[in-house]
């Protein structure tokens, strides 16, 4: 008897409480409050999706620039290695970026007279040039 006299007020209570509140609205209100406040985490909080994408786009960008210089790097690393080894590189770059030459040798150079620069900016081959003729003229 005891048990039915609780079972009886217990669903009086919560038809009452249904009526004066109504409990499916409050369950309602506190599912939408929930689901607000994860949108909030979601687009306006401190990790939000918009930094998030924006931190993986840096990623990718720093990503590609590590690439980009690693590929740099072991160019300049075959590079030295050609200029400190190979003794035919050596030779090539003397020749060409310095304008040596080897004894008996004889250097043609061919000018484009039209598309000759201003006589304000010399270049270097200018200078080989006028060293060559200079020493020519000895």
């Amino acid at each position: 008897m005891q048990y039915l006299k609780e079972k009886r007020f217990s669903q009086d209570f919560s038809d009452r409480l249904k009526r004066y509140i109504g409990v499916d609205f409050v369950l309602l209100f506190l599912t939408l409050l929930f689901f607000l406040y994860f949108v909030y985490l979601l687009f306006f909080g401190e990790k939000n999706i918009f930094r998030l994408i924006q931190k993986e786009r840096y990623r990718a960008n720093l990503q590609s620039q590590i690439t980009e210089l690693k590929e740099e790097n072991k160019a300049l690393e075959e590079k030295i290695h050609y200029l400190k080894n190979d003794r035919f590189f050596i030779e090539k770059k003397a020749r060409e970026d310095l304008g040596l030459v080897k004894e008996g040798e004889e250097i043609y150079i061919i000018v484009d007279r039209k598309s000759r620069k201003p006589k304000k900016e010399q270049r270097w081959i200018d200078k080989v040039i006028q060293k060559y003729q200079e020493f020519r003229l000895r």
